[in-house]
């Protein structure tokens, strides 16, 4: 969380907690993620992404390394 200005002083841990609460006061737990929406989103389709093409990329790898004879028909990987 940037909690000020890249070029003003920043704000003590204790100071930004007494922030987060005195937004939780104002406007419930939408004030835990207030402004913070569109990042939260981001991320979640960012790492939904990796995650998807990490595993796409190892079932490639499978299947070439299979094709290759690399891996003996029905055997397991860490077996």
């Amino acid at each position: 969380m940037q909690t000020s200005a890249i070029k003003e002083k920043s704000i003590s841990l204790p100071a930004a907690c007494k922030e987060v609460a005195q937004d939780m006061r104002d406007f419930g737990m939408r004030g835990v993620f207030r402004g913070q929406g569109i990042g939260i989103a981001k991320a979640v389709v960012s790492l939904t992404m990796f995650h998807e093409f990490r595993i796409f990329l190892t079932e490639c790898f499978i299947a070439r390394n299979k094709r290759l004879g690399l891996i003996p028909e029905g055997g397991t990987i860490g077996a």
